[in-house]
This record gives C-alpha cells, structure tokens and sequence, in this order.
C-alpha cells in the first residue's frame, strides 16, 4: 500500500479536482465544500476548522478514501 498524506494547506478545488474519490467523505460531513464558489480559495485547514472536525483526523478521512479507491483500482 502506498502511504500518501494530503496537505492541510491544499484548497478544497485542488483537492476535489485531483481526487473526486474524496467528494463522500465532504457529503458525510454536511459540508457544502463540494462546488462552493470559495472553494478555489478555501484550504483544507479552513475547512476544518470553520466546520468543527479535528484536522488530522479530516486529512486521514481524505486520504483513506484516496487510498481505498487507489487499492480498489489495482486489484481490477
């Protein structure tokens, strides 16, 4: 398994254009991240904390999810 971590600083566009696979983990949270207009702007550490979630534990959601579709792909 390869180990990837995401940076806080990254914005939620960046991240959401990179890897969709990590849209679900913002729809779970009731975040209106996905498609907001401010999300070119907004960086994952902002998010996080405008939203109330622990940082590290919000990265390692996103990199899970990054890493299970990852997997997921490997083994079709």
């Amino acid at each position: 398994m390869n180990y990837m971590h995401i940076d806080a600083q990254l914005t939620v566009s960046e991240l959401v254009t990179a890897w969709q696979e990590t849209i679900p983990v913002f729809i779970r949270h009731r975040m209106a991240c996905v498609g907001c207009p401010v999300s070119p702007f907004e960086t994952l550490e902002n998010v996080a904390v405008t939203y109330g979630l622990k940082l590290d534990t919000f990265l390692n959601e996103l990199e899970t999810a990054i890493s299970e579709r990852e997997q997921g792909a490997h083994q079709a």
